[in-house]
């Protein structure tokens, strides 16, 4: 199913009240009765169409339901392109983006950020590449798939920076409107890796065990965060609720669920 240009909206049955204790106070943009969440669903394990047709699935798609149980609102999901959902954001097309969107200091000068799960940066590729890569620097000369709208193109830009003064050649960046499509170009010998998060390369590795390879990784902590519009209040009522799921064990179960190691919650927002 395509997502480029379309926007689904898609009523997802919320998690069932006894299973997480309702707040007395939830953020502003849940007092309608519903919670508008934007995501990009080809991001595997985080959100992701299983089957054609249905709603998406995944981490993402579970914690906006688990919010929404919590607030005791509807969880209301709106499907876009990534580089789509913070504009979305902005001219009110959802409340809030929990969709594989890393905490970046750059994102919370325009929007609040609230973060709920634990993340590291990885070089995906083939399990037969025999290359013993230490830094980003190491692709230099190959190519590596990214999706659009991603910090991953920031960050690979300010590598081609660095290996540009070194007189070395760059990192030949092929992008994509989607991950999926990205990770399609390293199975196929298009490219030598994607850069993405370890959360998916543990589903990847579960689909398709064997085929695929950890080549770099980064080493640096990084925290997937639920993006909202600036407010105080909100940004309270968001955190309050992402410990409480933290603490009650839902969290726990989301990240059993999907294969992910407690180290994935462990310490989160800390």
């Amino acid at each position: 199913m395509s997502r480029k240009s379309i926007c689904l909206y898609v009523l997802l049955a919320a998690v069932p009240a006894a299973a997480t204790p309702a707040l007395a106070d939830g953020p502003s943009f849940v007092s309608g009765g519903k919670l508008q969440a934007c995501v990009d669903p080809t991001f595997p394990p985080m959100e992701f169409v299983k089957t054609p047709g249905e709603p998406p699935v995944g981490i993402d798609i579970d914690v906006v339901k688990a919010l929404a149980a919590h607030w005791k609102v509807e969880a209301n999901i709106t499907a876009m392109d990534f580089n789509g959902l913070l504009p979305g954001l902005e001219s009110k097309r959802c409340d809030i983006v929990i969709s594989g969107a890393l905490l970046k200091p750059e994102r919370l000068e325009k929007f609040s950020g609230v973060p709920y799960l634990k993340t590291g940066v990885v070089m995906i590729g083939k399990a037969d590449d025999a290359t013993a890569y230490k830094s980003y620097e190491d692709f230099s000369g190959k190519v590596v798939a990214v999706q659009t709208g991603t910090s991953y193109i920031d960050l690979l830009n300010k590598v081609n920076d660095d290996l540009a003064k070194a007189g070395r050649d760059k990192i030949t960046l092929q992008t994509y409107p989607k991950q999926t499509d990205a990770i399609q170009q390293v199975m196929v010998g298009r490219a030598t890796g994607t850069i993405s998060q370890d959360t998916e390369f543990a589903y990847r590795d579960l689909q398709q065990p064997g085929e695929l390879k950890i080549l770099y990784a980064a080493g640096a902590a990084d925290q997937y965060a639920a993006y909202f519009r600036k407010d105080e209040a909100d940004q309270a009522a968001v955190a309050s609720a992402v410990k409480a799921l933290l603490a009650d064990g839902t969290m726990k179960t989301i990240a059993e669920q999907w294969k992910l190691p407690m180290s994935t919650i462990a310490g989160v927002g800390e």
